[in-house]
This record gives structure tokens, sequence and C-alpha cells, in this order.
């Protein structure tokens, strides 16, 4: 049996053009984007399920995970959406940024767990963990899953690296601040056997073609080998340009119309 899984990865869910206030606009899918998309994984046999009721589910279910990074006020839509196909969703969230504005209010994830929502941590506030000492690491984790915790009285055992930074021994700082699993923004498929530690995602932008994430949902080979591909690329450009140096690199490419 296949026991690869394909997690998605969005950030925000703008209109029918994919228009978002205060949304990062690379990231935000249109609203039609992202219905075609639930539509793709009911024609392909696949179960919408978050990557928590995955790691609790028997693995015989054939599923796709969706996840959700940030926090945008747009995510309360779309979970409504999910809920209304029966599936469930991830949403990796900063406890700093809750309540501000173009972000969830706690309101809004309360509502969002009641109707089956994993609410995750995607650390206090949104900074790059290779960033800081390793004390502000220990912080980031675990201030963010107490602050959720408290909020929403819900189990916090996923957390989701901001920009996909890690530091070193990811899985064991995850691991002692509380956490039991890590979804990075490493690209390809999350293969369950190698456990739960690096689960693979794969970003949907709102220049992703439907029929680009059709085969990812049915892992074509050649689609995988090509995203892991681009993605050793700009791990390579982040690893030698810094964190800065590549965000000010990435602004100036998508100010005119590259994907970085």
């Amino acid at each position: 049996m296949n026991d690869a899984i394909t997690v998605l990865m969005y950030h925000a869910v703008g209109d029918e053009r994919g228009a978002c206030e205060g949304a990062d606009a690379h990231y935000a899918v249109s609203s039609r984007q992202f219905a075609t998309h639930l539509a793709l994984a009911r024609d392909n046999g696949l179960a919408v399920r978050s990557v928590a009721d995955i790691l609790r589910r028997d693995r015989a279910e054939r599923c796709v995970a969706f996840t959700f990074d940030d926090g945008h006020a747009s995510n309360g839509p779309a979970a409504e959406l999910i809920a209304r196909h029966g599936g469930s969703a991830d949403f990796f969230i900063n406890p700093s940024n809750v309540g501000t504005p173009h972000y969830l209010g706690w309101s809004d994830l309360r509502d969002m767990a009641a109707a089956g929502m994993s609410i995750q941590s995607h650390g206090q506030q949104h900074v790059y963990l290779d960033d800081l000492a390793p004390g502000e690491v220990d912080a980031q984790l675990g201030d963010s899953r107490k602050a959720i915790e408290d909020q929403l009285g819900t189990p916090v055992t996923i957390f989701a690296p901001p920009g996909g930074r890690v530091v070193a021994d990811m899985a064991g700082v995850a691991r002692r601040a509380g956490y039991s699993a890590v979804c990075s923004s490493r690209v390809g498929l999350w293969h369950r056997d190698e456990g739960p530690w690096d689960i693979a995602r794969l970003a949907v932008l709102l220049g992703t073609a439907d029929a680009q994430v059709a085969r990812w949902m049915r892992q074509d080979r050649w689609e995988m080998a090509n995203r892991r591909a681009r993605h050793a690329v700009l791990s390579s450009a982040k690893r030698l340009l810094g964190n800065q140096r590549y965000d000010r690199l990435r602004a100036q490419l998508l100010g005119s119309g590259r994907d970085a």
C-alpha cells in the first residue's frame, strides 16, 4: 500500500481574482482555485483531512491534507467550506497576531476548533527560528503552545516553523516543548513511515495551476522530482544569501512578475 500523503500548504484565500487584503498576494489563492481544489480531492476519491486527524486515524483511508499558515482572517471562511465538505484542516497561528487587523480572532478560532479544525502553532511571533538564540527558539515554541491551549482548551501538538526556517535538531527542540510533530516547508510527499518530525508540504500559490494541484494529489513522480529540484535551488539561495538578503531579492523578483 502507498503510505505517501500529499500535504498542501495554503496561506490565504482571496476573492475570485485572488485579491486578499492584508495577505501576501503571491500566497493568496483565489476562491475559485480553492473550491476547485476541494472538488479535485473529491474527484480523486481523497478525504480532506488535517495532519492532526491523519496521525490519529487508520492508515487505510485515502486522503489529502490541507494546512494553512499565518492565521489570516480569510482562513475562517475557508474552514467553513472545508467543514461543509466533511473535511478538516490544520491552521498554524501566531498568538501575537490573533485579533489584530487582517487576522483571525480567538472567537473565530474557537468556532473553527468546534467545527473540527486543528489549531496549531506557528510560533509566538512570525519570526525565523534560525535568526534566534536557542532560548528564544524555546520561547517561541513554548509560549505559543501555552497561549493557544489556554485560549482554546484544545491540545497543540504540531509546530510549523515560520518561513520553513528550522534550527539544528528541530525534532528534539519541538519534542522538548511538548509537540509530537513538525510540518516543515520541505517539498515532497509525506511518507508516514519516515515519522512525523519533518512532514513535507507543497505550497499552493496564486500562480499554481489547477492541473498541477491535480498532479500533486495523484502524486505524479515527475512532478514531485521537479518540485524537489526547484526547492533545492531555493534552499541553497537562502543559505548563501541569508534571510534578509534573500527576502529582499524575493520581493524584487515578485515585483517583476517572476516566481521565487
